[in-house]
């Protein structure tokens, strides 16, 4: 059967203009028997029905206790909760009438599939605000205790009762851990400032590491580590890599220390080797970004000098990566370099809003963007220009060529050319 025009345009139009088509929706619709208010529900609209009885139940609840934008903003969520269960936990409705609680593999499923931001391809991986992911994680909690509650309640048995409402709790309790810090939503409600002149110098200063005839006495690591941390901190710098992707660096294969030295950052898929639960992954394609001389000699350093050091009391701990753990010897994770970072504002408070792994990478993004306008300062072809801009920033970033990660991380560059402009500084 043909659906009409008119319901193709209904449905099908305002969606297409996302990146997917979703199949659960919210529509609005006037209650007669409240003076034709406006009601929203969720919607399948595959079959243009409403789904599973609880998304009705629990809607109605909040429209009736809560404002309506509160309401629409809810089911909104609850609508990406839905496409989880359809496209990745299809039986969670049956599960859920027979008290089966969600797992610890399905929240952690569920926290990934709640990132994505539906105005994009799924394949292009641009992940939601962290205040609507923490919003998101808020609604779904809610509706699954409205939704679990519906069948503990038609238990006999008190016993059994508490037993699944300690695991409904313990299920939500895993959902919350999800939720983004409040400084993490601030770093990216804010606009992320790159770092000047006199910040990058003061990082630089803190961690140059103590020799035989020099003692850096504000440098807040023990010597055994001082060089294994500059270089850390100075690779952050220099490529403006993610900090999972620093900690992924091998030591044989990715550093190319020669007259003109580079780092490789690829694809790797080998977590179990290295036996760490941190997350760290190479979001992104391959690339091949050029460091210092400098640095590459301090590295050589740290290899020839520091890391045998490093892993001598652990002979039997094998790890090609280049950042060690003190510890045990294994690859340096996420959290430690995190630490290392917090070590550095402990001893300059003032640099507790300055230094973190995004901010490295904003500043590098904002150095290449300004080196490459420079370059074409006097070309008269924009669209050369644009061009090669676009492909140069994306391949330094891992992005895709379609991504608009390039603005979003040179945006104080392009700032400051419109207060130049406006200014009258240029032509």
């Amino acid at each position: 059967m043909t659906l009409p025009f008119f319901v193709l345009f209904y449905y099908i139009l305002p969606l297409c203009l996302f990146g997917i088509i979703l199949r659960y929706k919210t529509e609005k619709i006037t209650n007669p028997r409240y003076g034709n208010q406006t009601l929203p529900m969720l919607v399948d609209t595959h079959n243009h029905s409403l789904p599973e009885p609880s998304a009705a139940i629990w809607g109605w609840d909040l429209w009736l206790s809560s404002k309506y934008n509160t309401t629409l903003n809810r089911l909104n969520d609850l609508c990406v909760f839905y496409e989880y269960c359809a496209n990745e936990h299809q039986t969670f409705f049956e599960e859920a009438a027979k008290l089966n609680i969600l797992t610890n593999r399905q929240v952690n499923n569920l926290g990934t599939f709640l990132l994505h931001n539906f105005k994009y391809e799924l394949e292009d991986g641009v992940s939601i605000a962290p205040s609507t992911y923490n919003r998101r994680i808020d609604s779904i909690i809610l509706f699954l205790k409205f939704h679990y509650n519906r069948y503990i309640e038609r238990l006999d048995d008190y016993d059994k009762k508490e037993q699944v409402q300690k695991s409904v709790d313990r299920a939500c309790g895993w959902i919350a851990k999800k939720r983004y810090s409040k400084a993490q939503v601030d770093n990216a409600t804010k606009q992320t400032e790159p770092l000047n002149n006199d910040e990058i110098d003061i990082i630089k200063k803190i961690i140059r590491p103590s020799t035989d005839s020099f003692t850096n006495e504000i440098n807040p690591f023990r010597r055994q580590l001082q060089v294994r941390n500059a270089c850390a901190i100075l690779l952050l710098l220099e490529l403006g890599c993610r900090a999972s992707e620093l900690v992924l660096i091998r030591s044989d294969q990715d550093l190319k220390l020669t007259t003109n030295p580079t780092v490789v950052i690829q694809f790797s898929e080998d977590s179990a080797f290295r036996n760490r639960k941190d997350g760290a992954s190479h979001k992104t394609r391959f690339r091949e970004l050029p460091i210092s001389r400098g640095l590459a000699a301090l590295i050589l350093d740290y290899l020839e000098e520091h890391r045998p050091f490093l892993r001598k009391p652990f002979k039997g701990s094998l790890t090609e990566y280049l950042f060690i753990s003190e510890k045990d010897g294994g690859a340096l994770t996420t959290s430690g370099l995190d630490y290392m970072i917090t070590k550095i504002y402990q001893t300059i408070p003032n640099l507790a809003d300055v230094i973190h792994p995004h901010r490295f990478r904003v500043t590098r993004g904002t150095e290449l963007r300004s080196n490459i306008d420079t370059k074409y300062e006097d070309s008269n072809s924009p669209m050369t220009q644009a061009g090669e801009t676009q492909d140069l920033l994306t391949t330094w970033g891992g992005w895709s060529t379609t991504s608009d990660m390039t603005r979003r991380y040179t945006q104080a560059h392009l700032q400051r050319k419109i207060s130049d402009y406006l200014r009258g500084k240029e032509d």
